[in-house]
């Protein structure tokens, strides 16, 4: 008789020999666990998903439209012409694109941004569709099915707590966060391969990578020029690791001697799709403008000392004195009743003493404000200078603190900021700061192009700016070329 581990062995071996289809794209036999109908339904459901929890911009917004005609040029000449593929944009300022089963593509507005050319968008698409076409998903979903399997059959011999089932979810999420290298290292190739084939410049996607490594190196000054630390960088799409970049270049001097010398660049194109558009948080997410946070939704602003670095997330608004343990937090209350601001922060801090306990009217806001000792983790015993500003069902909290010893050191600028907290209005405050398009003119350059704006971008506004337009701090377009500047 067969014992009970040889029969589920052989139930394994059953399943992957009859699991055995043909890629799109290799013509080779992949074991996969799926089959296209399950792999569609799949995208279907994760894409009802996305449109749930991601804020994408409407299907008939004019740049949304723009990317959907650049990536059904390429997909009609992918190895999958006859998926119907559908491409999002979402709003945020995420540098990112990932790809669904069945062919949901999304690319973040903040990627779009970057880019200088049609044929750079083509490439990224490419990128995605090339996921899409080479059933990538498919295949990270049936490794993770065997490694579900796997743990059910050993189970039977060893008492093993069923952990792993979430596995579509983790697979949700390994999906948005990107791939292992040999597939994006697969894509970046089928990404050269479809955006050859359907007319643009397949030198688009060096010049991309080159872009995306300044923005990584301007995120590491920022990062050690504010905590003395360097970010962890993501590798995902067209990453600007050296044995990535060098496949490319690989690759594009390939796809070049077969190309003709017409292939379309489009960097006129792109730049008028994007004029106009917020260059990085929405109105509906909030903006940081220099020195300055707007929230046009909320109708709130707020303003930080010079040498105070801003940080916007959906879960808070932050900040930090420049290399100091000195730390702001602006959180959002709704509330379901009417209550006074000091009970709003007596229910913040239980059991804490409220130092300096008082209350006023500012610019239609009740302002409370007091000083409480308690703990916190970037400092351990922490000395809070704590603000209530509520309006209506509203209460805006500002938290500034630091280490005790050091208070004091800090407060005028704590009291500064809590002080600045106003209602915003766009006709006397200005808007967010938006893309718009700049003829380079003799003489100009990064510099004095930043400073014109009041460095709008912060402390790195000209590098920025130079990025934006896929350049380095000391290059210059040629006079009466078309760029994107920032106000």
């Amino acid at each position: 008789m067969m014992s009970l581990r040889m029969y589920s062995l052989a139930l394994v071996a059953l399943l992957m020999f009859s699991a055995c289809a043909t890629n799109p794209v290799s013509k080779n036999q992949d074991f996969v666990l799926m089959s296209e109908k399950q792999e569609l339904a799949l995208g279907q459901r994760y894409a009802a998903e996305v449109a749930k929890q991601m804020p994408l911009m409407p299907a008939d917004d004019p740049l949304v439209k723009y990317v959907n005609k650049v990536g059904q040029r390429v997909a009609a000449v992918s190895d999958r012409p006859e998926l119907f593929y559908h491409f999002n944009v979402v709003d945020d300022t995420t540098i990112n694109a990932f790809a669904l089963p069945g062919g949901h593509i999304y690319i973040y507005r903040g990627l779009l941004t970057q880019m200088n050319s049609e044929s750079e968008l083509a490439a990224v698409l490419g990128h995605e569709i090339g996921h899409v076409t080479a059933r990538h998903a498919v295949q990270r979903y049936t490794q993770a099915q065997g490694y579900q399997l796997g743990m059910a059959v050993a189970s039977i011999f060893l008492p093993i707590p069923q952990t792993v089932g979430q596995i579509s979810n983790l697979l949700a999420s390994a999906i948005i966060q990107g791939y292992g290298r040999k597939d994006e290292l697969q894509s970046d190739e089928l990404s050269i391969k479809y955006i050859a084939k359907a007319g643009y410049d397949v030198h688009a996607t060096t010049r991309l990578l080159k872009t995306l490594k300044r923005l990584e190196d301007i995120r590491i000054k920022e990062a050690k020029d504010t905590t003395g630390k360097a970010p962890e960088i993501y590798h995902g799409a067209f990453s600007s690791h050296p044995e990535t970049k060098e496949r490319i270049e690989e690759a594009v001097a390939k796809s070049s001697g077969q190309q003709s010398v017409l292939a379309e660049v489009g960097h006129n194109a792109m730049l008028a799709a994007l004029d106009g558009y917020p260059y990085g948080d929405s109105p509906e997410q909030g903006a940081i403008v220099g020195q300055k946070f707007l929230h046009p939704k909320l109708g709130i602003q707020l303003e930080f000392p010079k040498n105070w670095v801003i940080k916007n997330t959906p879960q808070a608004l932050t900040a930090r004195l420049r290399q100091k343990k000195a730390f702001f937090i602006l959180q959002l209350k709704e509330l379901s009743k009417r209550r006074s601001g000091e009970d709003v922060l007596r229910e913040l801090f239980r059991k804490r003493k409220l130092e300096a306990l008082h209350t006023t009217r500012r610019g239609g806001f009740a302002v409370t404000q007091a000083i409480v000792n308690t703990s916190a983790k970037q400092v351990g015993q922490a000395r809070v200078l704590a603000t209530a500003a509520l309006k209506g069902s509203k209460a805006y909290i500002l938290t500034s603190y630091s280490q005790r010893a050091k208070f004091e050191d800090y407060r005028a600028d704590f009291e500064a900021i809590a002080r600045s907290f106003r209602s915003y209005d766009v006709k006397r405050d200005g808007d967010v700061p938006r893309i718009h398009l700049y003829t380079w003119k003799q003489g100009n350059n990064w510099k004095s192009l930043a400073k014109t704006d009041h460095n709008i971008l912060g402390r790195f506004t000209a590098d920025k700016l130079a990025a934006l337009n896929g350049m380095d701090l000391n290059e210059s377009p040629k006079g009466g070329t078309i760029i994107k500047i920032v106000r």
